[in-house]
């Protein structure tokens, strides 16, 4: 059991305590507005806030979801200046590319707000985002992403939308290579390169989960 013990006055931002949920929440002599008010927060804190889960979890928690019900994934390569969006098929075993959205850094509000269109639309369920996999050193890259991904958890309207994190190495590197012979101008280069890198992740991480999901027992 998880417990808070604090006193509500001088707790000005009840989200300084990260998305953690608490069993029970011992607050010091205060009127009871206060404390109503306190746990109201911190509930609302903890309920609407993306979730990470790690990456086998994620998918079977979707395996054993019964079959009317279950969502599909968007895989998200997210770079400084635009964030390539891929989504899974029905079975979530196949990914495509689906579209780029612009980030800036004062445009977080729209992003959401695109992504909760695309979760109503397409019925998605979690996100797969890319991270540059480095167990030595945090990069600058895999830093900016974390950021982005808090960013939207932080927003409070992604409530219910798992995410986890899989290795992004040398997906846009390996577009770019495949691209370079068609000599395409720059912009519509580099939205190809964004949409098909998430296609990498999200293809790689489908790969690998459908095969632990259904190796045999036995093997």
């Amino acid at each position: 059991m998880r417990v808070i013990i604090c006193n509500v006055p001088y707790i000005y931002d009840v989200n300084l305590f990260g998305p953690l949920s608490y069993d029970f929440v011992y607050v010091a002599s205060v009127e009871d507005n206060w404390i109503i008010a306190f746990i109201d927060k911190l509930m609302l804190s903890t309920d609407v806030m993306m979730k990470y889960v790690k990456p086998l979890s994620l998918f079977q928690d979707l395996v054993k979801t019964r079959a009317l019900e279950k969502g599909r994934l968007l895989g998200l390569d997210v770079g400084n200046k635009y964030v390539g969006l891929a989504v899974s098929n029905d079975t979530n075993k196949i990914a495509a590319p689906l579209s780029v959205l612009v980030r800036t850094k004062t445009n977080i509000d729209l992003m959401v707000s695109d992504l909760q269109c695309l979760i109503s639309e397409l019925s998605l369920v979690g996100f797969i985002v890319g991270l540059p996999f480095d167990r030595q050193r945090s990069t600058p890259d895999s830093l900016q992403i974390k950021v982005f991904v808090d960013d939207l958890r932080k927003s409070g309207k992604l409530g219910g939308v798992k995410y986890t994190y899989w290795d992004e190495c040398f997906t846009s590197k390996n577009v770019e290579l495949l691209l370079k012979p068609l000599k395409l101008h720059p912009v519509e280069a580099k939205t190809i390169v964004d949409k098909f890198a998430a296609v990498g992740i999200l293809q790689g991480y489908l790969d690998y989960v459908n095969r632990k999901e259904w190796k045999p027992a036995d093997s």
